[in-house]
């Protein structure tokens, strides 16, 4: 065995073949060289989720080179012991989401896969048990109930049966959605895949019904102006103890794209969104945990949310949109912040009974990383590696300051000193 614990970084996998599958070299076979042409953001992330194990947990696929070489210049000295006592794990291979592709990597390298079975996770991963457990704990907003669908796979391998039954659906639906839906994948990640349209245009979409059905069905749902994406992020123990390790304000794009995570820390590094619908989250977030966790789900896992306007000036929160039954970019993000907490503590002299607001990016925003400065009040930590397969033009990172107003500022300073002349402002 060359390490103690095996990663399978497998970022994407519930999309089925052909995603997020890594550089799979079989044991004692010889490793090539990183290829340029992989993408970038998985490998940045892959590391960054391995700096959260113990010194010696090495990715599947991965050379054999100096064990820091992926560590985060940020985080100074490599720690030796993992960042959360539920991964302090020996002898196992550990995958971002237990597939059961994962578990032949695992057996190949005469492992056991560390957490839930993978038809488990397969169970409790599908938006449609999410949905289910939101409907029965009566998480879903009522004025959504009746919107939100479930189609199985065969449903859509009819085209002209699955356009009636979308439009007499549609037919029902509130004015205020105005018709306009979304079908999704019951098993995706940052939006891909998805199937859009409105009351007019029914068959228009149903171009995607086959590529829905190969990937298990779909999720019809509303498609809602939303004014803030949240996430929780949970560890479910095998004695079906479930810890909350925080929640977080998700940073995407209209398309689902990520682009990062910000929140607020405290000087224990427990983490929240610092939204007004923190609690009712957590509230449904362990809910859906505990369901998951009757399933027979053990291990790491997440709750997406979001607030939506339904009308000008009334705002609602959909608790649970998703159940994400594997490791999530949230709780990296967590993670690093509780690796960096002693120089968090003492470059913004977080406290007992003190909270400094962070921005967390798998990449640098709109005009850069600000640097630390006692005149923008804010800390800047790099996340890059001297990972000899990391482009140089991705600058993952962590932000932190000692009011919101101040992070915000420093954001804004920094984009309008990249803007070109003729778009600054004046």
């Amino acid at each position: 065995m060359e390490a103690d614990v095996l990663l399978i970084p497998n970022f994407g996998a519930e999309e089925g073949a052909g995603w997020g599958e890594p550089a799979y070299r079989p044991p004692g076979e010889a490793a090539s060289d990183p290829q340029p042409s992989r993408e970038i953001l998985p490998r940045v992330a892959s590391r960054l989720w391995q700096s959260l194990f113990a010194r010696g947990a090495r990715c599947l696929g991965e050379s054999e080179r100096a064990e820091d070489a992926f560590w985060p210049k940020g985080l100074g000295v490599r720690s030796p012991h993992a960042i959360f006592s539920q991964l302090d794990v020996h002898d196992r291979a550990v995958a971002w989401l237990n597939t059961p592709a994962a578990r032949g990597f695992a057996r190949d390298w005469e492992l056991r896969l560390f957490g839930a079975d993978p038809e488990i996770v397969r169970e409790v991963h599908d938006k449609a048990f999410a949905h289910r457990v939101s409907l029965e704990e009566r998480i879903v907003p009522a004025c959504l109930a009746p919107c939100i669908a479930v189609f199985e796979p065969d449903e859509l391998r009819d085209p002209d049966a699955a356009i009636r039954e979308i439009e007499e659906r549609l037919a029902q639906w509130p004015d205020w959605t105005r018709g306009r839906f979304t079908l999704k994948p019951r098993f995706g990640t940052s939006g891909r895949g998805r199937v859009a349209g409105n009351a007019g245009r029914v068959a228009a979409a149903s171009g995607g019904f086959a590529r829905l059905a190969d990937a298990g069905g779909a999720m019809l749902e509303p498609w809602l102006k939303r004014t803030c994406d949240l996430s929780a992020q949970l560890w479910i123990g095998a004695d079906r103890e479930i810890v909350l390790l925080g929640t977080t304000e998700l940073l995407v794009e209209g398309s689902g794209l990520y682009r990062g995570h910000r929140g607020f820390v405290d000087s224990r590094g427990r983490v929240n969104s610092g939204n007004a619908y923190d609690e009712p989250l957590r509230e449904a977030a362990v809910a859906v945990a505990r369901a998951a966790a009757a399933a027979g789900y053990c291990g790491p896992c997440g709750v997406d949310a979001f607030a939506f306007e339904r009308e000008p000036g009334r705002v609602e929160l959909r608790a649970v949109v998703e159940f994400n039954a594997r490791f999530t970019l949230g709780i990296i993000a967590i993670g690093l912040l509780r690796r960096a907490l002693a120089e968090i503590r003492r470059e913004l002299s977080l406290d007992p009974g003190g909270l400094r607001p962070f921005l967390f990016r798998l990449d640098a925003p709109p005009g850069g990383w600000p640097e630390s400065g006692d005149a923008q009040e804010t800390l800047m930590i790099p996340l890059s590696a001297e990972d000899p397969g990391a482009a140089a033009h991705v600058e993952p990172g962590l932000l932190l300051a000692h009011s919101r107003e101040a992070l915000d500022g420093a954001l804004a300073i920094q984009r309008a000193a990249e803007a070109p002349a003729s778009e600054r402002l004046h």
